[in-house]
């Protein structure tokens, strides 16, 4: 009994917990309404504004979200500020005095949400002055990948008066973020010239680290004396750390030589007259360098190695080999990513290969259409890519061979029959002539439209020998493919066009030609990127920083959609397509 008289004493401060915790109302409608700003202090465009705060004062409940990035500064004061939330007002504390006559430019993005359905607070924005005079000018553009053509967003925009400034070491005073559409405004500048620069800041802290993170700047300065509009940047991918020989020693059966970041490029020359064979390891900051020194402990070689941005090494190095028994990595190829364009009759494609060739053996490779026709592969059609182990195939043959005849009337005499391949060339190395007394591997048994290597058709510089494969490549017809037809609108004297898959890998390219005929596509979802050539070497060049040079120019093919794919059918010409710079 005396329990129960006294159990109001424990029910009410539940009572007043459940009323003090602040939650958003369950039933009704779902809140869609923004935040919407009452009032500020400063109020917008105050004059000779000498406080550490600001107050913002809105029509119902806020709060914060995720303040340190989302509101942004200009000037910036880092993350020198505090953001509180209390009811319907939220106040910035600054923990630094503001500089004397100095526009603030504050944009808040989605930094103030209602508390019911975390709804932003739409396009506030705030600017004041600690002197006499309001800052007006603005530049804005818009930042992108151009190698893929889509925006970038919440990239980091920002701006740096100063020679002396370095966007790898020091950060910006002005700075912005970019939209959705990577459409960027920096405000309430003040006339003077500045450089510009964007960077995908992922790690936040307002540095490029070029190992990690892209960028993009505009070599000259912009001088502001009037709103600027277009100020566009690319953003690019360039490792601009020191290039350094971090290790070289043999390891397993091989000797490996490692940097601090990828390679463009390597060039390994003996001292003395002997062959090396090379390439790339497990990534472009390694090379395998293989034994064909056996009689020497030693061997002095001349190193030159490139990155992307042009950065060198070159220096002398010892190259020796372990002494212990190891058991060698195993040969291993990728499959051939062969075709043959029947319309012309070309067989082209590549194989990869884990290690460098030291032996093509070409009696071993061919193109089987049927059991009387053979298309043979001979050292002219080759080309090896000996730093990245890449052998390509090119072959340009009779594409009468891939008609299949209909039955003659009567038999022809035999000096009147086509003369065709039955067996394959005699044998021709890319290097060197495997060693006499060799035996020649058996031919597979084939079927129509194989493409062949046999056992043994390339051995590697550990003289192990790759298996036998055939891939079935049959011949495209007209009414498999498609045509492209394309108009290159450009005053440039160097141009590229690209076609790209979906992937965005290069299907085909064209160098200097105003109209473009894209022949025996295969159908699927394409796009045209179009390069401006500026140094003529039919490449992109990405730039450089400290050379003061930007990315070379690239525009996308964009439809009435303004979108860049389209897609291609089978028996079926597309365009004109224009694409314009």
């Amino acid at each position: 009994m005396k329990i129960q008289q006294h159990l109001h004493w424990l029910i009410y401060p539940l009572f007043f917990l459940a009323c003090a915790r602040q939650t958003a109302p369950t039933g009704g409608p779902k809140d869609t309404i923004p935040p919407i700003l009452i009032s500020t202090l400063p109020k917008h465009e105050a004059l000779n504004y000498k406080g550490k705060t600001v107050e913002l004062n809105f029509n119902e409940a806020i709060i914060t979200n995720n303040p340190k990035d989302q509101i942004l500064i200009i000037p910036s004061v880092g993350k020198d500020f505090e953001a509180t939330a209390k009811k319907d007002r939220l106040v910035l504390t600054f923990k630094e005095d503001l500089k004397d006559s100095t526009t603030y430019s504050i944009n808040f993005r989605d930094g103030v949400q209602d508390i019911t359905e975390k709804n932003p607070a739409k396009n506030l924005k705030l600017a004041f002055s600690t002197g006499n005079y309001i800052d007006s000018l603005s530049i804005e553009g818009y930042i992108s990948d151009p190698l893929r053509g889509k925006e970038s967003k919440e990239a980091t925009v920002a701006l740096y008066e100063a020679d002396t400034f370095n966007i790898f070491k020091h950060k910006p005073s002005y700075l912005t973020k970019t939209s959705e559409k990577g459409i960027y405004k920096l405000e309430n500048l003040k006339p003077g010239e500045y450089y510009v620069y964007a960077i995908e800041d992922k790690n936040k802290n307002l540095v490029i680290d070029s190992k990690s993170e892209s960028y993009g700047f505009l070599k000259d300065k912009i001088r502001l004396d009037s709103n600027a509009s277009m100020v566009n940047i690319p953003l690019v991918r360039l490792d601009n750390r020191p290039l350094k020989l971090t290790n070289y020693r043999p390891y397993n059966t091989y000797f490996n030589i490692k940097t601090s970041k990828n390679l463009a490029s390597f060039k390994l020359t003996p001292q003395e007259d002997e062959i090396l064979l090379s390439s790339f390891g497990d990534d472009l900051a390694n090379i395998k360098v293989f034994n064909t020194i056996e009689d020497k402990d030693s061997l002095a070689v001349r190193l030159e190695a490139y990155d992307s941005v042009n950065h060198k090494i070159d220096t002398t190095l010892y190259i020796k080999f372990g002494k212990r028994d190891a058991k060698p990595e195993a040969f291993k190829s990728t499959a051939p990513t062969m075709r043959v364009i029947g319309t012309k009759g070309i067989l082209h494609g590549t194989i990869g290969f884990n290690k460098p060739l030291a032996v093509i053996n070409f009696d071993s490779i061919f193109y089987q259409i049927d059991s009387a026709k053979i298309v043979p592969i001979k050292p002219e059609d080759v080309h090896i890519d000996s730093l990245h182990n890449i052998v390509t195939i090119e072959k340009t043959f009779d594409k009468v061979l891939l008609k299949k005849p209909e039955p003659p009337k009567d038999l022809p005499k035999k000096a009147d029959q086509p003369k065709l391949q039955t067996q394959p060339p005699a044998p021709a190395t890319a290097v060197k002539q495997p060693g006499s007394g060799q035996k020649k591997p058996a031919p597979p048994k084939l079927v129509d439209y194989q493409f062949v290597t046999g056992k043994g058709a390339f051995i590697s510089a550990e003289l192990d020998s790759s298996k036998s494969l055939q891939t079935t490549v049959r011949p495209s017809t007209l009414e498999e493919t498609g045509v492209i037809l394309v108009q290159v609108n450009t005053k440039a004297e160097h141009y590229v066009v690209e076609l790209l898959n979906r992937d965005f890998k290069v299907v085909d390219k064209k160098r200097d030609n105003k109209k473009i005929t894209f022949e025996d596509v295969e159908p699927g979802e394409y796009m045209l990127r179009l390069i401006i050539d500026k140094n003529g070497d039919g490449l992109w060049n990405p730039g450089n920083y400290e050379l003061h040079e930007e990315p070379e120019p690239i525009t996308f093919y964009k439809n009435e959609k303004n979108l860049p794919s389209f897609n291609l059918k089978a028996n079926w010409e597309l365009g004109p397509l224009l694409i314009t710079y």
